[in-house]
């Protein structure tokens, strides 16, 4: 293993960082050289403006709630903003989690690279995540809100803002290289994508329990709705006795470090807060530690792997049954599989696979919980017909990506695919009926939500809502069949970074449920404004129909399409 020598000059270090930065931005050209990459550009050109939307009303809801509470004398709050703007940037890690790179940065220790500057580089590489993008953004934002409001202290402000910020940023990329770790077991996958359930549940909870855009009823109260009011009150009473009993413990972290600092240099204090910022720069300096802990034990050669753990575990019953099955198959008494054993066979394996993959189900469940929630908000306003439909419609945003790459989970396995005697429109077929069956599932669950909260959807309604369904299932299966081979991306159960879809793939996803939508709703719209009900199930049928027949001829014709095309397949799934 490479160590630091002692000839080792400054000037051979610069050389390194700036062919690894050449290396890395080459990749990312070349990249676009690619077919297939001129729409993953535009997906990322499109998809910018709405996340930039996303962090802009975050990072001035802080200015200005930063110049707000410097202005009226409560600066002692700022630190409410800090914790706020900590754990927006650690929900926006967990819902978003990191960018993937072009190129594994573990390939890097095969060079003469000490373990000091892996970890610099592997730092690096990480850094432009959303959530560490508006950390900066947000303590940039406080940190001009506050000097506007009390310009004496800028240079204090922008200094404590700044060390909060790397710390924040810090603390992320040392959380996601120990979470990278800890997701090297499907066990511990199933762990944390339940904690990450579980956190996204009680913050929609939140949100839909005391956002005022949620409760407009509270300010027409009835007797029922002021007995709501009332236990919401006493709610928010037992929420501050906890916030008195947890805040002093929380003094000693960055937030309210920063926000003493902020207090201490307000009244002059400049010892003390100078203090505080050290303390929450010895912070920042904890957190790359374990960080570089992390990253040096991956310069060591550190690797995990799922097939590597099942081959080590695997029971010898399937060897004793395989030469049990000798002595029949060789004597000609067993039966020949059937055509339909490869459609079976593919279908259990892929059962197998998504069994084991935690976030496939996180993002099955995860709508299914603001189904939930919304519904109970609107069912408690009236009766709407719509209320299935439109909830099955969202439920399937965490479904349909799935249809664009199903083979992102094989990795170089898919080459066997093309030497195995099987064809490739069983292999799509078993694939999307795994698929269709998981947004099955989803719908029913949808269905059962709704009246259980509401109440049953009509049959009416929930016939157009299937058929509806159907269409654009149909459809995102034989778009999504081609876009599997021609914009296949790689999924890494075991990291965080690992998206299901391609960007490009994703906008596609996204752009045909709401095209569809936008149909079901015109419909709909038209049958209340016509005072009739025969426009909304057969138009409906007549799109399901055609969906089955694209469908049908798009299957038909994926032999010939996967062949021609699976050069650029194993040019994304078997690179390293």
């Amino acid at each position: 293993m490479p160590t630091e020598t002692a000839n080792w000059s400054p000037a051979q270090s610069s050389a390194q960082y700036r062919a690894i930065a050449w290396l890395r931005w080459r990749i990312f050209l070349n990249n676009f050289r690619r077919k297939g990459s001129t729409g993953d550009l535009v997906a990322r050109i499109i998809i910018v403006p709405f996340a930039t939307v996303i962090l802009i009303g975050p990072t001035f809801g802080a200015g200005f709630g930063a110049w707000y509470c410097a202005y009226s004398g409560h600066i002692e709050r700022i630190a409410w903003i800090l914790w706020a703007a900590f754990a927006f940037c650690q929900f926006l890690n967990l819902q978003l989690g990191q960018p993937g790179t072009v190129f594994d940065p573990t390939q890097l220790i095969r060079f003469p690279l000490p373990a000091s500057r892996y970890t610099a580089i592997r730092l690096f590489f990480g850094l432009l995540s959303p959530a560490n993008i508006a950390s900066f953004c947000i303590a940039l934002a406080m940190a001009i809100g506050i000097t506007v409001a009390l310009p004496n202290l800028w240079l204090y402000v922008f200094l404590a803002l700044f060390i909060f910020a790397v710390a924040n940023v810090l603390f992320n990329r040392m959380i996601f290289a120990w979470i990278d770790r800890w997701l090297s077991t499907r066990r511990a996958r199933e762990i944390f994508t339940g904690l990450i359930f579980v956190f996204a549940l009680g913050s929609q909870w939140v949100n839909f329990t005391f956002n005022p855009a949620f409760n407009h009823d509270r300010f027409h109260p009835t007797a029922a709705q002021a007995a709501r009011v009332a236990a919401a009150e006493q709610n928010l009473e037992s929420v501050k006795h906890v916030y008195d009993k947890v805040w002093p413990w929380l003094a000693s972290l960055p937030p309210n470090l920063t926000g003493s600092a902020l207090s201490n240099a307000h009244s002059a204090n400049i010892l003390h807060a100078l203090t505080d910022i050290l303390f929450c720069a010895l912070y920042a300096l904890l957190f790359y530690m374990i960080f570089a802990w992390r990253t040096r034990t991956e310069y060591r050669g550190e690797n995990f792997s799922d097939q590597a753990n099942a081959i080590a575990k695997q029971p010898l019953a399937p060897m004793a049954r395989t030469a049990a099955m000798a002595p029949a198959m060789a004597s000609g008494e067993m039966a020949l599989p059937s055509r339909y054993a490869p459609l079976l066979g593919i279908f259990e394996k892929e059962f197998l696979t998504v069994r084991r993959n935690t976030g496939i189900f996180y993002g099955i469940l995860a709508p299914l919980i603001l189904v939930l929630l919304f519904a109970f908000k609107m069912a408690a306003r009236s009766h709407l017909p719509w209320l299935f439909p439109a909830s099955m419609a969202y439920a399937l945003l965490g479904i349909t990506p799935l249809f664009y790459n199903i083979f992102g989970l094989e990795g170089a396995g898919c080459q066997f695919y093309f030497i195995s005697p099987v064809r490739m429109r069983d292999v799509f077929l078993a694939k999307n009926l795994l698929n269709l069956t998981l947004a099955a599932i989803d719908i029913l669950l949808v269905y059962l939500v709704i009246a259980f909260v509401a109440a049953f959807p009509s049959p009416r309604m929930t016939v157009a809502a299937l058929l509806w369904a159907a269409a654009i299932l149909l459809a995102s299966m034989a778009i999504g069949n081609r876009r599997s081979i021609t914009a296949a991306k790689k999924v890494e159960a075991g990291r965080s970074a690992s998206k299901q879809a391609s960007p490009m793939s994703s906008l596609i996803s996204f752009l045909l449920l709401v095209a569809g939508a936008a149909v079901g709703a015109g419909l709909y719209l038209a049958e209340v404004k016509l005072h009739t009900a025969w426009i909304l199930i057969p138009a409906l049928a007549i799109m399901t129909a055609a969906a089955w027949i694209f469908y049908r001829a798009s299957l038909s014709t994926i032999d010939r399409y996967a062949f021609e095309n699976r050069e650029q397949l194993f040019a994304e799934l078997c690179k390293q």
